[in-house]
C-alpha cells in the first residue's frame, strides 16, 4: 500500500460538493427483484472489490488492508455480513460504515442504503464514506443486475467480473482498460489500412 507522501492527493480532484453526495439512511431503489441467493452467497471480499476505489491486500490478523484511492485513506477492516428477514447488512466496524440492502414491494424491488457511525480516530470520515458510496452503490447495483437472470449473456459477464475484473486492483483495471482501448484502435486502424489498400492500392 502506498503512503500519502508517495501518491498524488486526489482530494482536489473530487468535484462533487458535500451537498450533492449520497445521504445516509436514504434507500436507493434498483428496479431489480430481490434475489435472496445472491445476498446469501455474497462474500465480504467480493463486496469490497466492487468498490472501484478500494485497493485491497490479502487478509491479515487484523483484517483486510484497504487503501481508498479516491479519498487517500488507509485502514484495516474485517467486514461482518448478515441476512435476516429480507435485510442484508455488511458492517465495517473499524470505520463505522454499514452497507444495507432490503426487499421492497413484496420482493419485486431491491433497495440499497448506507449508514455511518464514525468511531473516534477513524481514518474514514462520514464525508469520505459518502464520497466512496457515490461509486460503490452503483457498482453493487450493476453487479447485482448480472444475477437478474441465468441467460448466456449474464453468465458470461458474471464469469468475466468474478474471474477477471474483481481480481484486479483499481490501478490494474485502469491499465487494462487503457490497453483494451488501444487494442481496439489498433484493430480499427488495421482494418482501415487494409480496406484502403484493397480499393486504392496498386
Amino acid at each position: 500500500m502506498t503512503s500519502a507522501t508517495e501518491t498524488i492527493d486526489r482530494r482536489d480532484r473530487v468535484q462533487t460538493s458535500a451537498e450533492e453526495l449520497p445521504r445516509q439512511d436514504i434507500w436507493m431503489e434498483t428496479s431489480l427483484p430481490w434475489n435472496t441467493s445472491f445476498w446469501e452467497k455474497l462474500t465480504g471480499k467480493t463486496l469490497m472489490r466492487l468498490n472501484p476505489h478500494w485497493h485491497i491486500e490479502k487478509d491479515s490478523a487484523i483484517g483486510f488492508p484497504v487503501e481508498d484511492v479516491l479519498v487517500e485513506t488507509e485502514f484495516h477492516t474485517a467486514p461482518t455480513l448478515s441476512l435476516e428477514a429480507g435485510i442484508f447488512r455488511a458492517e465495517f466496524p473499524e470505520v463505522g460504515l454499514t452497507l444495507s440492502a432490503r426487499a421492497c414491494g413484496n420482493g419485486t424491488d431491491t433497495a440499497l442504503s448506507f449508514h455511518t457511525d464514525t468511531p473516534e480516530g477513524s481514518p474514514l470520515t462520514a464525508e469520505d464514506a459518502a464520497r466512496t458510496m457515490q461509486y460503490w452503490l452503483p457498482s453493487l447495483r450493476e453487479y447485482y443486475r448480472l444475477h437478474e437472470s441465468n441467460s448466456i449473456k449474464h453468465r458470461f459477464w458474471r464469469f468475466f467480473m468474478d474471474k477477471v475484473m474483481l481480481t484486479m486492483n483499481p490501478t490494474q483495471r485502469r491499465i487494462s482498460g487503457f490497453m483494451f482501448k488501444l487494442t481496439v484502435l489498433e484493430c480499427l486502424l488495421t482494418v482501415i489500412l487494409g480496406v484502403g489498400w484493397f480499393y486504392y492500392g496498386t
